[in-house]
């Protein structure tokens, strides 16, 4: 895996993500960690490369913001498919231009209502959002999450996800539902990383019982981070 570069230069928005992808696609690591499972890599993101460069490019070309909002990996029907966390392609069509696909998935689109109550620009120059995974995983069309892997595969996306974070260098890390705050808590427990808030994972808040209780909680901890130790 190569070192990280400096989180300061606009041009290595381009290689940190061609480095993700060698790191997690093309070495075929965990591929091959992953054989005689019946898991398999959703793989479909790579046909939206192009938007994604271009997502990278727009949003955080002057590098990444220090406060991390991060999810457990991308799902068959949003992320695993436009590759950008927690995007589907109906959100996706409102950010960048020639999106033609409506394609829709729960989770992104509560996490998009959140990304337009702040302002698509504005939030997205205050967080960094990812997962702990960079790829997603399925087993008979269902979605697997990375803590259902092999212990190898877990370790393999363990270690990519602090390789990641090492590049971002951030200050501040909010976990997305109970899992994540246990990885990230475990992760980084040896850091001065703050690791000590989370919020319910936006698939729980899509629900209609849970929707109006979450959006405030998310709107609320948002607004005490906006601006605040968030520089690039």
């Amino acid at each position: 895996m190569h070192e990280p570069r400096s989180n300061a230069m606009k041009e290595d928005t381009d290689s940190f993500l061609d480095e993700l992808k060698r790191g997690y696609v093309d070495s075929g690591e965990i591929e091959h960690l992953l054989r005689g499972t019946d898991i398999s890599v959703l793989s479909d993101f790579l046909d939206n490369w192009s938007v994604i460069k271009q997502f990278e490019k727009k949003f955080y070309a002057d590098g990444y913001p220090k406060v991390v909002l991060c999810g457990i990996n991308p799902g068959r029907l949003g992320a695993g498919k436009t590759g950008i966390p927690f995007i589907d392609f109906a959100s996706l069509s409102k950010m960048i231009p020639g999106i033609d696909r409506n394609d829709s998935e729960r989770s992104a689109s509560f996490f998009f209502e959140i990304v337009q109550s702040i302002g698509v620009e504005k939030f997205y120059r205050n967080f960094y959002v990812t997962n702990i995974s960079w790829l997603g995983y399925q087993h008979h069309n269902k979605n697997v999450n990375y803590d259902q892997l092999p212990k190898a595969a877990k370790a393999f996306v363990y270690r990519m996800f602090r390789w990641e974070m090492e590049y971002v260098k951030p200050v501040k890390i909010i976990s997305l539902g109970a899992v994540v705050h246990d990885t990230v808590r475990a992760s980084f427990a040896d850091t001065d990383i703050d690791v000590s808030q989370s919020l319910p994972h936006p698939n729980y808040c899509a629900f209609p019982k849970n929707y109006d209780r979450c959006k405030a909680q998310y709107l609320e901890v948002i607004a005490d981070y906006m601006n605040h130790g968030n520089t690039r």
